[in-house]
């Protein structure tokens, strides 16, 4: 019983802290709508069973000396107080998801799967409790996943059914190889080999996480966070080489009058096409497509001159146009088309990623602002 209140107090700071960050993002999303009172009475109830956690642990740590008490007892007030809290945990992302943008689902995604993860270290002695938890956070979102009968939904439900399972196959084991050290004396090969494979399941879980955390739930290409950390990768690589690197920011014209007039469901589905062709132009593992926003695309294209960018972008902007999707409610054509803006920039000691960003976000405005539906080039 002592091991499981062993972490307790740390486990209830870790709990605290993540929770007051990710309300402070949804108070911030959801008081666009009115709703922030869902935030503060959600996190109001968290505190509350925090708080009867460590009133809990202080009254157990009390009667160790006692003569005698119930394990029993105790051990069921340690598995009620886990339990609640991973309801209000999952229960709360999965109330939260319809009424949030898919970048905050994105964070919601990563930090319930890395809390249910993270929880192996304090709840690895009990497995029963361990699962408990990793269900009760994991499967309302799960099932919220399936419940939209969307093809990204089925993928990240598949993901979450991956992690449920190898969370509570590594405890299953941890547990063998804990109850086994008590009783058995095993040669240390054999346990080194246990140990490494204990490792490489974590290190696989990890992998999955840093995925879900870097790509774009939508369309399934990079995201902003994965963008951002391989422009500066590129920068760092080309130092010195006086090569230059293009970007390319491109916006989908009159995206939201496009989703006001057809529905969201066609909106995300031309989304999705177009994150196709932008990937088909992909030819080296060094280029990059990335979703940045709603319908604000990049690529980063290093090595390749402003003048190939610009050839390629009129490939991007004929398939476009080629698909032939109707678009009455645009002022720029009757299709969808994209307003596109260019930027290069030789990597010097003395040049700077943020330098192109600006060159390249100047180009996009000068391409809306002289009516969409065309290219332009700054600082190239």
């Amino acid at each position: 019983m002592s091991f499981l209140y062993a972490r307790v107090t740390v486990g209830i700071l870790i709990t605290l802290f993540i929770s007051l960050v990710v309300s402070i993002l949804a108070y911030i999303e959801l008081s666009i709508q009115g709703r922030q009172h869902w935030v503060i009475v959600w996190f109001s109830l968290l505190c509350i069973i925090l708080v009867i956690r460590y009133w809990l642990l202080k009254k157990f740590q009390k009667l160790r000396n006692e003569r005698y008490f119930s394990h029993i007892d105790w051990r069921n007030r340690f598995f009620i107080g886990v339990v609640v809290a991973g309801l209000m945990q999952g229960g709360g992302a999965a109330l939260l998801m319809p009424y949030i943008t898919t970048n905050m689902q994105i964070i919601l995604h990563s930090v319930l799967l890395g809390m249910g993860m993270g929880a192996i270290a304090y709840l690895s002695t009990s497995l029963v409790v361990y699962i408990s938890y990793l269900l009760t956070i994991m499967v309302p979102v799960t099932v919220w996943l399936f419940w939209q009968q969307t093809p990204d939904g089925y993928v990240l439900t598949l993901l979450y059914i991956f992690m449920i399972s190898a969370g509570a196959m590594s405890v299953k084991r941890m547990n063998i190889l804990l109850n086994d050290a008590l009783y058995y004396r095993f040669d240390n090969e054999t346990l080194v080999e246990d140990l490494q494979r204990l490792l490489e399941a974590v290190s696989r879980s990890n992998k999955a996480l840093e995925k879900i955390s870097t790509t774009d739930e939508l369309t399934g290409i990079s995201n902003y966070r994965a963008f951002r950390v391989r422009m500066e990768e590129i920068w760092r690589q080309f130092q010195g080489s006086n090569s230059p690197v293009t970007l390319v920011r491109i916006n989908v014209d009159y995206y939201y009058e496009y989703n006001a007039f057809y529905g969201r469901e066609l909106g995300d589905q031309n989304l999705c096409k177009i994150a196709s062709l932008l990937q088909a132009e992909i030819t080296h593992h060094s280029q990059m497509v990335a979703r940045l926003n709603g319908a604000e695309f990049a690529l980063i294209l290093p090595g390749m001159s402003c003048e190939n960018a610009r050839l390629l972008t009129l490939r991007i902007e004929k398939s476009l146009a080629n698909l032939k999707i109707e678009h009455v409610k645009s002022k720029a054509n009757v299709l969808l088309t994209l307003s596109i803006g260019l930027s290069s920039q030789v990597v010097t000691p003395m040049s700077s990623s943020r330098q192109l960003l600006s060159n390249a976000d100047a180009a996009l405005k000068q391409a809306k602002d002289k009516g969409r539906n065309r290219i332009e080039i700054v600082g190239s």
